[in-house]
Formats: structure tokens, C-alpha cells, sequence
């Protein structure tokens, strides 16, 4: 019956009004129960940090009252034991038929949402699920065999070639509010406890003065980027120091922007621009278009592999030895290891939540390679402190840069700290603005002072290895360990391998040793004639009924950690100096996955099978040899959306 529905629309990193599917379907029938939920135990080590709770916080006060002038506050609820549980009291509290949500596509999502689904359905309410986060689902791209991409350039290839949906949903001019809302039993923004009194009364006060989260300040800043900055995009990349990116990746990652209303007006701009005879502008275009691919690119690999967030995509990587060196972390972390632009870089990250996509790229690449640091350590940092920490992009971040992809940087490629610091910080203003230390260091030693004669040192005020900290690794001692650890990993990867083969070597065999392992997923195939059309995204353990949730392994992660990667960030105009004391952080455990079968139905009647997955051995061939070039930069830089 017309107007009868009771709909529950679950926001969750979809925070916006405008072109919102799942808010546009509720709309069209009957009454609307706005609902955000905040469970803490639901995250697990992926708890949120300071930075993205702060901006959680003031995005859904700013959604708050856009509900509120629409007719239809909406509904806070702090759960203490599941997310599922409010749910479900919700919906019987107001006798809601339906439940509406855009769907998100990193594992542990995929994993409650798939628990949520079948609880609801079993109980008679309509559960629906749409795309408001991407420009493609990650099951309608594949190529010519039926299999998941594992490249970019070729899935991205692959879209451009595609029909895109980029059609708008209005946002709603009023709400019909479910009868009885009142009477659940919500709570208020402070009452959510997403940040602390003392993260309130100083570091947070920091970021408000550099952000405006929120649905409406997140077009405002687009229009800005779109009239003011993507023109000179390709330029201004180049600059690791002011506002010289886009500043739209926290705005993307709760969901305050639409992705599909960003490459629409993008694409307007450009025909603008064609029209006006600024070719200059075709770079800025492709490359600003390149990083939304790569965002797309992130989830389609956490959705389509979904270990992703604990180990490296190349099966090979699992033999790699990491050094478990918590002094040598705590330095990185800190930004004392003695090459003043990771540490400017650091230092940044830690006091403004915020640091440049270039910057991005360079610490995390000395974290793995000089440092050899496990990438998950290093991702789960990034977790931890940055303002638009996103799960999916940071793991195809970290995985990228550590070598752990097939299209990554190659596993021997070592950058030297000092000719990039020359390279994109050329005046070494970004070094002095984060390294009080060096401020009076003269700019031919700003990216060396180990190389400076002590009188220089002297009167610019620098006493190496007391004020500022030596290089905690030589650049041909870093060479030497990472030339060793590779070479270490083939070693095991060849013997696992030969003990597979149960001692049976031939020829044929021993060509395919060494060789990388690349996993393949089959995204189109024939359907099973039990495939319901009207089933959601389905995770199951090879028809078992198993628990898909990640098992810890028994054992202290001192013990053995063999691989891991992911990487983001957000940007600040703030400039607090560090606080003395390091604040405490947790090394992660290591875990195993198990290894997940997924059975994919897409709601909209588009069904498809998601095989089980099976490992195949590849050679890397067609995969050019990374060179540090501004192109290959680039795509590095873009990983880390911008």
C-alpha cells in the first residue's frame, strides 16, 4: 500500500543529503527513520583515531541539523554490544518494514553487513542495499577470462571503456519522521563519546581551524578545488608544502561527497576548458580522474581480495623476513631517524592528522624498505593518525609501495630521502617549517647536514646525534639489507615451493620457482540455478559453517610477522609543535586469514558468482621496472588519494 512503509535509513560513511541512493529510496514511500549508530566494539583494532573521530563528530552535527530542517532529526544510539543489536531494537521500536543503506566494501564491513542482512530478513524486513560510493561496483569489471584485475592500469582501462552511471538523486525537500521516533531511546552528539574532554579542549580545537567537515562544506570546498585548483593540479603536485592537492579525501571517505557528482562536474570542466582552448588542462584532468581511479581501484581490491588488510596480495611476500624493531619504529613514528624530509613528514602527520600524498609515498617507502618495517605496522599507524584514514585506500597505499602488488614498486627499489628532498622540497622550506632543529641550516646542506662541515653546523646551531639524531641507517647499509632480505625471501618462497612438489623436480618445474604468486578470482562465470536475484553480497567459508572473522594466532607478534600493508592521510594548515612524550601505540598482532569463497548477488537483479580463490603461479611479465621518474611518481602519490 502507497505511503505505508516504516523505512530505517542506516547512515553510516554516507553522510550527506544531496544524490544519497539509499536517503532517495526512502523518501519515495511512506515515513523515514534517520539512524546512526556508533559501536566501538564492532571495530576491533580498526578502532577509529583521534583525528577521524573528531571529523565523524562534527560531520554528523552538520547532518544533524540538515535532518532537522527536512522534518526528520536524526537518531544517535551508542551501542554497546553490536551494531546488530541497535539495529534490531530500533526496528521493533517503531515497527519499521524496511531497512535501507549504501553499501561499503572493505571485509569487515562486507562480513557485519551480510550478519545484519540475514537477521533482518529472517525476521520479515526488507533489507536493500545501493552503490553510493562508487562510479563502478566491484564486481562489473573483470577482464576477457572472467577474472579480477589485479593491475590498475588495466582495470582502469578496463572502466574508461565502460558505461558509467553518473546520474544525480535529489535531496529530499522534506521528511515524513517514523511515528514513534521519539520514544527510542537515542543519545546526543557528546553522548556518542567520540572524543575526549581533553582531545576537545586542545588538540581537536587545532583542526577546526583548518577543516569545515560536513556535507555542505565539502561542495563548497569541491566548487573551490574545481574553480581555483584542479587547473594547475599537475603543477602544483609537484609541491609537497601548502595546499597543492585537492584536500577532498576525508570529505570522500565519510561520504559527505558524492563520487559520481565529482566526476561529472569534473568532466563538465574539462569540455569547459576544451571549449576554451586550455590545453594545459588535459593533464590536471586525466590525473585528478587517475586518483579517483585509484581510489575505485582500492576498494575493488579489498572487495575482490579480501585479506588484503592483513597480508600482501603477492603470495610470495609471506616468506619476506621484516625486522620487528620497535626502537626503530618509535623513531619513524616520531620523525627522529636522521633524514630531515621523513621526518618533517612525520612531524607533520603527528601534529596536524595531515600530510601531502608525495610525502606520503616517501615515508612509508622508508618505513618498509630502509627500515624494513612491517607494512602493517606502518598501515595501522596511518589508521591511527590520520584525518581521512580509509582502510581500503591505505592498504593499496602500503601494499603498492612495499612491493607487495604486481604493478607496485619493485621490491629492490630503495629512494635516497636526499634526492627527493632536492627534488620536491628544493628550498627546504617544507624541512624547516617541521624541524625547528635545521631552521638556519643553509639549503645546499637542509637535506644532508650529515654531509656539512662542522663549522657549518656550528653556526646554524646543529650538533648531530644530540639536537637532531644521526641517520639511523646508512643509505649502503640500507641497500645491503634489503638486497639481503629479498634474496632471503626467494630462498624460502624456492624451498616451500620444491617441498610442495613432494621432491618430484623437473625441468618444467623448476621454471616456474621463482616466479610471483598472484591470486585470481573468477567474477564471471555460469550461475548456479539456486541464485536468488534478490540476495546481497554473500561471504561463506566453501559451504561450511564457519566463523569468517579473522583467527588470531596463539603466539606473542614478536614471534613471527611475515607480511602486511596499507597507507592515508588528510591535509591541515595547522602548525602545533609535537608533544614531548610519543603517545602509546600498539603494535598489531599478526593473524591469518582464512581463506574466503564468496557468492556476490547484486541486488539490483545483476547476479554474479564470486569464485573461490585460486592460487595460481604468474610471472610478472608485461610489468615495467619502476624508475624514479614524475610519471611513476605520480601513480605512486595517487594511491594515497589526494
Amino acid at each position: 500500500m502507497a505511503g505505508s512503509e516504516k523505512t530505517v535509513v542506516w547512515f553510516r560513511r554516507d553522510l550527506r543529503i544531496d544524490d544519497n541512493p539509499a536517503l532517495a529510496a526512502a523518501t519515495k514511500d511512506g515515513s523515514v527513520l534517520p539512524l546512526f549508530i556508533w559501536c566501538p566494539a564492532d571495530y576491533g583494532e580498526y578502532y577509529p583515531g583521534r583525528c577521524s573521530r573528531w571529523w565523524l563528530k562534527q560531520s554528523l552535527a552538520h547532518l544533524g541539523k540538515s535532518m532537522e530542517s527536512l522534518g526528520c532529526p536524526l537518531v544517535l544510539i551508542r551501542a554497546e554490544d553490536s551494531t546488530l543489536a541497535a539495529l534490531l531494537e530500533c526496528v521493533r521500536s517503531v515497527g519499521a518494514t524496511r531497512v535501507v543503506y549504501n553499501r561499503l566494501y572493505d571485509p569487515i564491513s562486507l562480513m557485519h553487513d551480510d550478519k545484519i542482512k540475514n537477521e533482518l530478513s529472517a525476521l520479515g524486513i526488507s533489507v536493500q542495499s545501493f552503490n553510493g560510493d562508487l562510479l563502478y561496483e566491484p564486481w562489473e569489471v573483470y577482464d576477457e577470462n572472467g577474472l579480477a584485475f589485479t593491475t590498475f592500469d588495466m582495470y582502469w582501462e578496463k572502466c574508461m571503456n565502460l558505461t558509467i552511471e553518473i546520474s544525480q538523486y535529489l535531496a529530499p525537500v522534506k521528511l515524513v519522521p517514523v511515528p514513534g521516533a521519539g520514544n527510542l531511546r537515542g543519545c546526543s552528539i557528546d553522548d556518542l563519546g567520540l572524543e575526549s574532554s581533553k582531545d576537545e579542549e586542545s588538540s581537536n580545537a587545532l583542526l577546526s581551524r583548518a577543516w569545515s567537515p560536513g556535507w555542505r562544506n565539502a561542495e563548497n570546498m569541491f566548487e573551490e578545488f574545481v574553480s581555483y585548483g584542479l587547473l594547475e593540479y599537475s603543477r602544483q603536485g609537484m609541491k609537497v608544502g601548502g595546499t597543492t592537492t585537492s584536500l577532498l579525501s576525508p570529505y570522500l571517505h565519510f561520504g559527505e561527497l558524492s563520487i559520481r557528482k565529482v566526476y561529472r562536474h569534473v568532466k563538465l570542466q574539462q569540455i569547459n576548458w576544451e571549449n576554451e582552448g586550455k590545453s594545459e588542462a588535459e593533464e590536471s584532468v586525466r590525473l585528478f580522474l587517475r586518483s579517483i581511479g585509484f581510489r575505485e581501484y582500492s576498494r575493488y581490491l579489498c572487495f575482490n581480495f579480501p585479506f588484503t588488510h592483513e597480508r600482501s596480495l603477492l603470495g610470495n611476500l609471506k616468506h619476506y623476513p621484516w625486522r620487528l624493531d620497535e626502537d626503530r619504529f618509535k623513531s619513524w613514528r616520531q620523525g627522529m631517524t636522521g633524514y630531515p624530509l621523513v621526518d618533517a613528514g612525520m612531524r607533520e602527520l603527528w601534529a596536524t592528522g595531515w600530510i601531502h600524498n608525495r610525502i606520503r609515498v616517501i615515508v612509508s617507502s622508508f618505513a618498509v624498505k630502509f627500515l624494513q618495517i612491517p607494512w602493517i605496522w606502518g598501515m595501522k599507524y596511518f589508521w591511527d593518525v590520520l584525518l581521512d584514514a580509509d582502510l581500503e585506500s591505505d592498504i593499496l597505499g602500503w601494499q603498492y609501495i612495499s612491493g607487495s602488488l604486481p604493478d607496485g614498486h619493485e621490491l629492490s627499489r630503495l629512494d635516497s630521502p636526499e634526492v627527493l628532498g632536492q627534488k620536491y622540497d628544493p628550498d627546504g622550506e617544507y624541512v624547516r617549517t617541521w624541524i625547528p632543529e635545521l631552521a638556519r641550516m643553509p639549503t645546499e646542506w637542509i637535506h644532508c647536514p650529515w654531509d656539512a662541515r662542522s663549522s657549518i653546523l656550528e653556526v646554524a646551531g646543529v650538533e648531530l646525534g644530540f639536537n637532531y639524531p644521526k641517520p639511523i641507517v646508512e643509505l649502503h647499509m640500507a641497500r645491503e639489507c634489503l638486497d639481503d632480505a629479498i634474496s632471503t625471501m626467494w630462498q624460502l618462497d624456492t624451498a616451500a615451493k620444491l617441498a610442495e612438489l613432494d621432491g618430484e623436480v623437473v625441468e618444467d618445474n623448476m621454471n616456474n620457482i621463482r616466479v610471483f604468486d598472484i591470486p585470481k578470482v573468477v567474477l564471471k562465470m555460469e550461475l548456479s540455478p539456486s541464485t536468488s536475484s534478490l540476495d546481497q553480497k554473500v561471504l561463506f567459508t566453501n559451504g561450511k559453517n564457519k566463523d569468517l572473522h579473522p583467527k588470531e594466532v596463539k603466539a606473542p607478534y614478536k614471534q613471527v610477522i611475515q607480511d602486511g600493508d596499507t597507507g592515508s592521510t588528510a591535509n591541515s594548515h595547522v602548525t602545533r609543535k609535537r608533544s614531548s612524550s610519543d603517545s602509546a601505540f600498539n603494535v598489531p598482532s599478526c593473524s591469518s586469514s582464512l581463506i574466503m569463497h564468496s557468492q556476490i548477488h547484486d541486488p539490483d537483479s545483476c547476479s554474479v558468482l564470486y569464485s573461490s580463490y585460486v592460487q595460481e603461479k604468474e610471472d610478472r611479465s608485461g610489468v615495467g621496472k619502476v624508475e624514479d621518474n614524475d610519471s611513476e611518481d605520480s601513480g605512486a602519490s595517487a594511491t594515497f588519494f589526494p
